[in-house]
């Protein structure tokens, strides 16, 4: 493991630290998150995101430091993952920030360069950066495997006007006007819907870790995922600024499926994520879809207030189009919305421990760098 550096900034007089989190960093990274996203998180949030993961001890970040003020950040989650028969140790880096009087110092770099010899004691690294990230991450040899999309079910358009930055008075009258539309084309949509009516739908106000358990171990994925264990079922949903219900189908008083949904307010608009589905490639070809339909439709019924719904696309998009939502990846969301990028770096050399090679992107069979080898569910992504 790399020991603490001081480490000079270009055009900096005096010294950046860059070294490992410790409890004292917990409000300056707080406070620092804040400047850089305009969005407070509290104690509570930082501890269940970060404290309380199941799959290592104590936080795992690396911060920069400048005349004892924190400046920059790099948090990760660790997280299994399960390829082909082996079960992967690997990090999700999230939530990496540099204070904007900071940037284009190097501090990002510096960062990075630690944080891959910090910790190195895990397989590999994927995550989902923003445009502006990607570059720095593929220098430091990050590969783009593919994109991931999202369908969302938009109740409320006008908060998708305000995205585009409009503004004005046309904006007001076009809100109105778009709002009233969408209620009433989604109220259609509803009644049109026809779940089964041999499948009933058990709503939950916390997770049932031990049915959602059961029912990924039943049906455990062939393609490269994020394992549906106790543990993770018993963090990831957790989150003090979500209101979760989840939604167990049943059939003949079976469990054959579950939505896992999560409302959070976010600046204006309230929206819902489909966090996360059993099975886990349950909208794609040879499962049943009548138990998704049923799901489905009973979380829209429940969330006609919401401003926008999000569900992973998967092989669902008929099902999906039918119920109202819309993917990202084509017109008009396309416009305003922009699919999640997913990236990879591996940590490891299969055979020989040597440094990255195109090989190591081959890990028992299945194509780190093939998106549809990947099951990727909002659960998955960083959201949070």
């Amino acid at each position: 493991m790399a020991s603490q550096e001081r480490l000079a900034t270009a055009g900096e007089s005096s010294d950046v630290i860059i070294r490992p989190y410790v409890p004292a960093d917990r409000e300056p990274f707080l406070s620092l998150y804040e400047t850089v996203w305009g969005r407070r998180k509290g104690r509570e949030w930082f501890d269940w995101r970060f404290s309380a993961n199941p799959y290592r001890d104590g936080v795992r970040m690396v911060v920069a430091e400048k005349d004892g003020e924190m400046v920059g950040a790099e948090p990760l989650l660790p997280l299994r993952l399960r390829v082909g028969s082996r079960l992967l140790d690997v990090d999700q880096p999230v939530d990496w920030i540099v204070h904007p009087d900071h940037r284009r110092q190097g501090i990002f770099s510096e960062m990075t360069t630690f944080l891959l010899e910090r910790y190195d004691d895990a397989d590999l690294l994927f995550n989902f950066p923003n445009d502006a990230l990607r570059p720095g991450l593929e220098q430091f040899d990050w590969t783009v495997a593919g994109e991931v999309s999202m369908s969302y079910r938009v109740q409320r358009p006008s908060f998708l006007l305000s995205l585009s930055g409009s503004g004005g008075a046309l904006e007001g009258v076009l809100s109105a006007t778009l709002d009233a539309g969408a209620n009433a084309a989604v109220a259609l949509l509803d009644r049109v819907g026809t779940p089964p009516s041999d499948v009933t739908v058990e709503r939950h106000s916390d997770v049932p870790v031990e049915t959602l358990a059961d029912l990924y171990a039943s049906t455990v994925p062939e393609r490269i995922h994020v394992p549906r264990d106790e543990a993770f079922l018993d963090w990831r949903f957790e989150n003090p600024r979500w209101d979760t219900t989840t939604y167990v189908a049943l059939r003949d008083g079976t469990p054959v499926g579950s939505v896992v949904a999560a409302t959070e307010q976010y600046g204006t608009c309230v929206r819902t994520h489909l966090l996360d589905v059993q099975p886990m490639d349950g909208f794609g070809p040879g499962t049943s879809p009548d138990v998704f339909e049923a799901l489905l439709s009973a979380v829209v019924t429940d969330h006609r207030s919401v401003d926008v719904l999000r569900a992973p696309t998967m092989g669902a998009s008929g099902l999906l189009r039918r119920y109202g939502f819309l993917p990202d990846s084509a017109f008009p969301l396309s416009r305003v919305v922009d699919p999640s990028t997913h990236v990879v770096r591996p940590l490891w050399d299969a055979e020989h421990g040597a440094p990255i090679t195109d090989r190591e992107f081959d890990v028992d069979g299945s194509g780190l760098l093939d998106s549809e080898a990947w099951i990727l569910l909002p659960a998955d992504l960083d959201i949070g």
